[in-house]
């Protein structure tokens, strides 16, 4: 992967935020009303449990403004879940006006507090230079400190580092080694990248079929890259299978058996 930007937070909002899966019985509905309510016995947890539902639209009606206001109450606990979405509404404009420096104190007070998503995003932050100026070292700080703690975007993205050459030496080796850790948690596109370094032999011998075997679990996932890939390995004559399954993002699956009896 020639790829230098790392993901921006909008994809990795779009990829991680969580979905709040029930009220808790302190934030119940009224007989006569499916509207939760709060008792001052609320934890912070809960209440931001609740900014969640209202946020998600999940059972009840999606409110943005609503959602901020129980986000705020909880951050005023110090809880870093709650600061760091209120971050996130911050850089996107959701329920509120967009103000990118609102943003990066909001996530940098919940990364501060070792919440990893907020690390890692901080790292983006750093790596975009949104709000202050470009900083690899910081990047690769608070990254590091994300993935450190098991977060397999933050660890990914240390992989693109070292495989870019951003901000220190290029090392294939230790590129390989924090994408499987990313890989090995299912994230595809450290898959794709494992395979990579594979086919053009980066870092570890060149092997062909080990790249096919990476290839295909990100392909696998849907990644049309990964299958594009799969198929310029067996046409340029890497691999020979006729069973390979070429995906699309359609959805659909054609072997390559299939595409030459087609063409016949």
């Amino acid at each position: 992967m020639r790829q230098r930007k790392i993901t921006t937070l909008i994809q990795y909002l779009l990829l991680t935020t969580v979905l709040a899966s029930s009220l808790l019985a302190s934030a119940c509905s009224a007989e006569s009303s499916n509207t939760p309510i709060l008792s001052n016995q609320n934890t912070a947890a809960e209440i931001y449990e609740l900014g969640l539902a209202y946020f998600e639209g999940e059972s009840v009606p999606k409110d943005d403004d609503k959602a901020f206001e129980l986000f705020q109450k909880a951050a005023k606990q110090n809880y870093a879940p709650a600061q760091h979405h209120i971050g996130i509404m911050y850089y996107e404009g959701i329920g509120v006006d967009k103000d990118y420096r609102k943003a990066f104190e909001w996530v940098q007070q919940a990364a501060n507090q070792g919440y990893s998503k907020a690390q890692f995003n901080l790292g983006v932050m750093y790596h975009e230079g949104i709000t202050v100026e470009k900083d690899d070292l910081k990047t690769f700080k608070w990254l590091q400190r994300s993935a450190n703690q098991g977060d397999a975007d933050a660890q990914h993205h240390i992989g693109v580092m070292y495989h870019e050459g951003i901000g220190m030496e290029q090392d294939y080796k230790k590129a390989m080694q924090w994408y499987t850790k990313a890989a090995d948690q299912g994230l595809d596109v450290a898959q794709l990248n494992i395979g990579n370094l594979y086919e053009h032999g980066y870092g570890v011998p060149q092997d062909y079929d080990k790249a096919f075997g990476w290839y295909k679990k990100a392909a696998d996932q849907g990644n049309q890259e990964a299958s594009n890939r799969i198929g310029r390995l067996v046409m340029n004559g890497k691999i020979d299978d006729k069973n390979i399954v070429i995906y699309s993002t359609q959805e659909t699956g054609l072997t390559l058996g299939d595409i030459e009896r087609m063409s016949q």
